[in-house]
């Protein structure tokens, strides 16, 4: 059997996305293959295709870090999942693609009562928000700022956050994001350049979390705004984004306008910085899963949502990268498979 995948044989832009049929994978030990339903797309993927992401194949490849779909068949010693379930995957790459193989230990069975298509906006953003929040250890009353809280992983964080009675300023990108983020529970919200403004209006001038996605010269005024014991979690590095992925000379300045951090600098000011990056986290199996499991019942129960931004077919999938791009989205971004 032969099925479609996107292919990237050259970084670059979405331009260089080109859709072409393949036989269909075989899964190995331990493999699931699943016939994929939609697939949730993410900055990573962005930079994947530009070829500066960690670990990126050599072309030809397929990137995808995300989908969602039933299960075909499964691989000898696959225990936990069955043909016919209805699950998610975090790939990683591979994913752009109507049938793919994916190791069992990267997919997660759904529950009923969650649509499939949605389901896909499910995995990376909710893990991405739960895990930023453990790991800075945000406690009820925390002050919280989230940068592109209107994105699929900013929507995510806002719901948790009014979960663990912590307030959250959001801010974005334009005005247009900022009624979503407060229907998420942010205490305020505002565009970027308001920042300092904001913190000093709703937070007294200090916070104790920032969560930034955006990183580049953002980063050094949040920064300055920690309290003492401050946690700063930077898990993207959107200021560098451009039409095609990664714009360079951007994404220089942006680097040096991040300045130097010297460390015994976090001992005076008793701040902590936290690089994270979900893909890179496979030794957290066990601890991601169980909070999976948590996060899809809630989904299930209707006490947390996914927020769903444009939806793309499979054919345009070149079209969701520029969208995503473009920065004016909100929610997650996802394209469906036939």
């Amino acid at each position: 059997m032969r099925s479609g995948a996107w292919f990237v044989e050259r970084p670059g832009g979405p331009e260089r996305l080109l859709l072409r049929e393949r036989e269909d994978p075989s899964p190995g030990p331990g493999d699931v293959l699943v016939r994929t339903a939609a697939v949730g797309l993410n900055f990573a993927d962005l930079f994947v295709r530009a070829g500066v992401y960690p670990r990126t194949p050599k072309p030809p490849f397929i990137p995808g870090m995300e989908i969602s779909g039933v299960v075909e068949r499964v691989g000898s010693g696959v225990t936990a999942i069955s043909e016919g379930d209805r699950v998610v995957a975090v790939p990683i790459f591979g994913g752009h693609a109507e049938k793919v193989a994916v190791p069992q230990s990267h997919v997660f069975r759904l529950p009923d009562g969650i649509d499939l298509q949605a389901a896909a906006a499910l995995p990376v953003v909710f893990l991405t928000a739960h895990w930023a929040l453990e790991k800075a250890l945000v406690e009820t009353g925390d002050r919280v700022v989230v940068t592109a809280a209107a994105g699929g992983v900013g929507t995510a964080l806002l719901q948790l956050l009014a979960r663990r009675g912590a307030r959250a300023l959001a801010l974005v990108g334009s005005e247009s994001k900022l009624r979503l983020c407060r229907e998420l529970g942010a205490e305020a919200a505002g565009t970027y350049g308001d920042a300092e403004r904001l913190i000093g209006e709703t937070f007294g001038g200090s916070v104790d979390v920032v969560v930034d996605a955006v990183g580049g010269r953002l980063y050094r005024r949040l920064w300055k705004r920690l309290d003492g014991a401050g946690r700063y979690v930077l898990y993207g590095f959107a200021a560098a984004a451009g039409t095609r992925g990664v714009a360079p000379f951007r994404a220089l300045r942006e680097a040096l306008g991040m300045g130097l951090l010297v460390p015994f600098r976090t001992v005076e000011t008793c701040r902590t910085l936290i690089g994270f990056n979900l893909s890179l986290l496979p030794q957290k199996g066990d601890a991601l899963r169980s909070a999976a499991g948590a996060i899809f019942a809630d989904v299930a129960a209707g006490t947390l949502k996914p927020v769903l931004g444009p939806r793309f077919p499979f054919e345009r999938l070149p079209d969701a990268h520029r969208a995503l791009a473009s920065r004016t989205t909100t929610g997650k971004v996802i394209v469906t498979v036939p």
